[in-house]
């Protein structure tokens, strides 16, 4: 490494004795449009600093897309659909329901829910998840924490 710019900052941070740090975590990069998605976990937020390859300067935290305490519970990981949504995960240390524990919430880049899946029937299971499509299929899988588990599923693109 020859240099570095900070493009991003002012996220919040705090110790948690369940999950030790509590900081943004999840990245996704969408190089059409030049923008970086961030998942801030105290934040329970998703924000969006645009112009993220060029970008000279500290843009902030950048603009909030997705702020939802209904569906939000700690945004941890981060990920791309095939079909443009953006996928977080949840650690439930923040704003925990016990009606919707280790979940996994999609919703559009205009901040719009789309759907939720629970990962597990306790709290804190939702960690880290990707997404990977190659032509008209593609496959997701998202850790269980709380049973130590990978799950894959193989999704077709419509």
């Amino acid at each position: 490494m020859t240099s570095k710019t900070t493009i991003a900052s002012g996220y919040m941070h705090q110790c948690d004795p369940v999950t030790f740090v509590d900081a943004p975590t999840g990245l996704v990069y969408n190089h059409a449009t030049d923008t970086l998605y961030v998942a801030s976990t105290v934040n329970n937020a998703v924000f969006a600093v645009s112009n993220a390859s060029t970008r000279t300067s500290d843009g902030g935290t950048g603009q909030v897309i997705y702020q939802d305490s209904t569906h939000l519970h700690g945004a941890l990981g981060l990920a791309a659909s095939p079909l443009g949504d953006l996928l977080v995960s949840n650690n439930d240390a923040i704003n925990p329901d016990p009606n919707q524990p280790s979940e996994i919430v999609e919703f559009n880049i205009e901040g719009h829910f789309v759907k939720e899946l629970s990962m597990d029937p306790n709290q804190g299971g939702s960690f880290g998840l990707n997404v990977q499509t190659i032509g008209l299929v593609s496959r997701f899988a998202a850790v269980d924490d709380n049973q130590n588990t990978l799950n894959v599923w193989t999704l077709p693109n419509y």
